[in-house]
């Protein structure tokens, strides 16, 4: 019997609308990642185009570098760059990604 509530309780978890959306949810990441993101996050946001707010996954590692202030003239471009290869391949600007994240430290 309690092997039944068991496996009821854990089909109910795992089919909340919070676990559905997160497995369903592509991360919004670096397109050259080749390993499984060490830091995600997962807010609910409304980005350019989207119609309501979703539930988005966020690596915040690759995102890590342009929430620093840049120190120097190279870093400064380096984040400029970084910009804008999330931007072409996000098809939106990435300051709402940003924004997301700053307001998690």
């Amino acid at each position: 019997m309690l092997r039944v509530l068991l496996i009821i309780f854990m089909t109910l978890i795992l089919s909340t609308p919070a676990a559905i959306a997160r497995d369903n949810v592509a991360c919004i990441q670096a397109e050259n990642r080749t390993k499984a993101c060490p830091h995600q996050l997962y807010r609910a946001m409304q980005l350019p185009g989207m119609t309501q707010p979703a539930l988005r996954c966020i690596c915040v590692t690759d995102f890590a570098s342009l929430l620093k202030a840049p120190t120097s003239p190279e870093q400064r471009l380096e984040q400029l760059r970084l910009k804008q290869q999330f931007t072409q391949q996000l098809q939106h600007d990435i300051e709402p990604i940003l924004e997301v994240l700053k307001r998690e430290r």
